[in-house]
């Protein structure tokens, strides 16, 4: 649990120059600049009061979720290559094959 908590609260978190943890202030302005300037870009008759208050925690954690999936995207990919069907593993292998076959035929002769 240890690597999915760091992952996910390292958008709240930041180091500072002297290496302190401190807020992530950027980068929550940031979020808010631009559901502002989302909000901002409706129609009045279109705004509603809770539209930012959705856009903005919907951001955090889409945020959150990719850093999760860079934290585990490696191992996950690891696990579900070892579990590849048969007949997608021989597609692969012709695929690369045939991809290697027009690098060399491709290649100038020296």
């Amino acid at each position: 649990m240890g690597r999915a908590t760091y992952a996910a609260s390292h958008i709240f978190v930041t180091r500072d120059d002297s290496g302190k943890k401190r807020l992530n202030t950027s980068y929550f302005l940031g979020v808010l600049s631009s559901v502002a300037i989302h909000s901002a870009d409706r129609p009045y008759w279109a705004r509603s009061p809770s539209a930012p208050f959705n856009d903005f925690g919907s951001t955090i954690g889409n945020d959150a979720g990719i850093n999760l999936l860079h934290e585990f995207g490696p191992g996950i990919r690891q696990m579900v290559k070892g579990h590849t069907p048969r007949f997608v593993f021989k597609i692969e292998q012709r695929i690369t094959h045939d991809q290697n076959l027009k690098e060399v035929v491709s290649s100038p002769a020296r």
